[in-house]
């Protein structure tokens, strides 16, 4: 998918607002936190209970893999895209939420308005989008529901398929810092420092 429509930007920004959010959120210990989504890529089944700071490394490695236009995108960068599409679309829903003002409030000036016609902006996207990646997410939620998921999963696969580059995602705890805390082009300088002071804070989330 070629990078030429700033609502994919719009799309990463809800994603990142929204996984902050959850990370925030968890670092307080609050009751009740399984409950809540972990991240943007909670649409997913398969991710449910990953680490909102690996979800965050996910949004992030992709945003750069979509800058760097010389490097074609993976089927997981294809699921983080749609994901995000996803993230903005139900943000778009509820417009006078303060959670989607912020998304407006990165970097780059939008000329998209902040308006109840965003989810149909996405939506539209969305129907010109490769849904291979959504096929490929329903077959291993197939596979992991087996009595021995992992044995049943890796014994047929000879040679790197797009079910391991999903699998690596799903138990990590470590984020990359070089990835998180390293990112250009989306975040606001505040946000950034926001990143900062709060991985200092939980160094333990971070390799």
């Amino acid at each position: 998918m070629s990078f030429n429509h700033e609502i994919h930007y719009a799309a990463f920004r809800a994603a990142f607002v929204l996984t902050l959010d959850c990370m925030l959120r968890e670092s307080l210990d609050l009751p009740n936190a399984v409950a809540r989504p972990g991240g943007f890529l909670d649409v997913y089944p398969l991710f449910l209970g990953t680490a909102p700071q690996i979800q965050l490394e996910c949004l992030l490695r992709t945003w750069d893999q979509l800058l760097a236009s010389e490097t074609p995108l993976t089927q997981f960068d294809d699921a983080v895209i749609n994901a995000a599409f996803e993230t903005l679309a139900k943000m778009g829903e509820l417009t006078t939420t303060p959670t989607l003002s912020s998304v407006w409030k990165g970097p780059k000036l939008l000329a998209t308005a902040c308006d109840h016609w965003v989810t149909s902006k996405v939506r539209a996207l969305q129907l010109a989008f490769d849904q291979t990646t959504s096929s490929e997410s329903v077959r291993l939620e197939r596979k992991l529901d087996d009595h021995n998921p992992v044995g049943g999963i890796i014994s047929g696969i000879e040679a790197p398929s797009p079910s391991e580059e999903f699998l690596t995602v799903v138990g990590r705890w470590r984020a990359s810092g070089d990835v998180v805390l390293g990112s250009n082009g989306l975040l606001t300088e505040e946000e950034q420092d926001l990143l900062r002071v709060f991985f200092e804070e939980q160094s333990g989330l971070l390799r």
